[in-house]
């Protein structure tokens, strides 16, 4: 009796067995065909992929070779031989009716001979104004003799000021040749007359045709009192809140960008302050370099998904920012 009750425990135990593998075994069939699907799914999707990124990189590769021949032939060959045949020509006849020739005004410089003086605008107006100085308050005692500011110029004016381009780079492409031609001069023909003789005319007669130093000129002339108008704000300004130098640079430079050259223009003007423009602007810059600092400061946020060292040198990046502005 014994052992046929043992023998009915293992029958039962091993169909208990058997019925718990099966499960396992259909359970394990079901995974893998989600596995196959999903691997499949991955396939097809690595295979889109590999497409896009095989018409990207042909896309590049055409607009890399589309830049590169603009890169390699900005000018055809015929061009640019028509191009230095009438440079040459130029220099050569120029050279000869130097002393005889008158040289005819361009559109640009009727352009600029007909520019009206400039209006200036109002400087902004301080938040909070600092006491005025001695200097100012004796000034302030003068009754005023300001004359009201004339018309705005039409904008047909102040087109030719505008596409007035510098040509320095011609200036010396002219030294060049003129250069270049009298070495060929005095090889051919020594009894001659060497070109060299004419060089220095040539330049002044090239400079006095430059529409760019022309402009300069008439801007000097010109805007004179509008220059002197800057002088006198830049001079008297006083400030108590930052805010306000920055808004004064800025108003400056809006003001200052009329100008054909601010740099070649304003040399003519010895009283112009030149340190104090440079302070204000250099106020200005840092104060904004400051204040981005500060907004990037506030915004920062530290994403528990990123590496800890991607972190730490965001950081640090920002803490170097703050040193170097201290």
């Amino acid at each position: 009796m014994k052992a046929e009750q043992e023998r009915k425990m293992r029958k039962e135990e091993d169909e208990s067995l058997i019925i718990y593998l099966k499960k396992e075994v259909e359970a394990a069939l079901l995974r893998t065909d989600s596995l196959e699907k999903e691997n499949q799914d991955l396939r097809q999707e690595v295979v889109r992929l590999k497409a896009q990124i095989c018409s990207l990189k042909a896309h590049d590769n055409e607009r890399k070779s589309m830049l590169w021949k603009k890169l390699q032939n900005p000018f055809d060959s015929s061009k640019t031989e028509v191009f230095l045949q009438k440079q040459s020509d130029f220099v050569k006849v120029s050279e000869r009716n130097v002393e005889h020739s008158s040289p005819r005004p361009s559109i640009q410089e009727l352009a600029i001979k007909e520019k009206h003086a400039k209006v200036p605008n109002p400087p902004p107006r301080p938040t909070s104004v600092a006491p005025p100085s001695l200097k100012e308050a004796n000034d302030n005692k003068l009754p005023p003799t300001s004359a009201p500011p004339p018309p705005p110029p039409p904008p047909n004016m102040c087109a030719g000021s505008k596409a007035v381009r510098r040509v320095p780079e011609v200036v010396e492409f002219y030294r060049l040749l003129t250069r270049r031609d009298a070495h060929m001069e005095n090889r051919t023909n020594s009894a001659a007359i060497p070109v060299v003789a004419f060089t220095p005319n040539m330049i002044g007669e090239i400079e006095n045709r430059s529409s760019y130093l022309s402009a300069i000129k008439s801007d000097v002339e010109k805007q004179k009192e509008f220059i002197n108008f800057l002088i006198k704000e830049v001079e008297s300004s006083a400030f108590k809140d930052i805010s306000d130098v920055k808004a004064f640079v800025k108003w400056l430079d809006d003001e200052l960008s009329s100008l054909v050259d601010e740099r070649a223009v304003l040399k003519h003007f010895p009283q112009w302050p030149e340190r104090k423009a440079d302070a204000l602007r250099e106020a200005a810059f840092n104060y904004r370099d400051l204040t981005n600092l500060e907004s990037e400061v506030s915004s920062f946020q530290d994403n528990p998904k990123d590496l800890l060292t991607l972190a730490l040198g965001r950081m640090q990046a920002l803490q170097d920012r703050r040193a170097c502005t201290n």
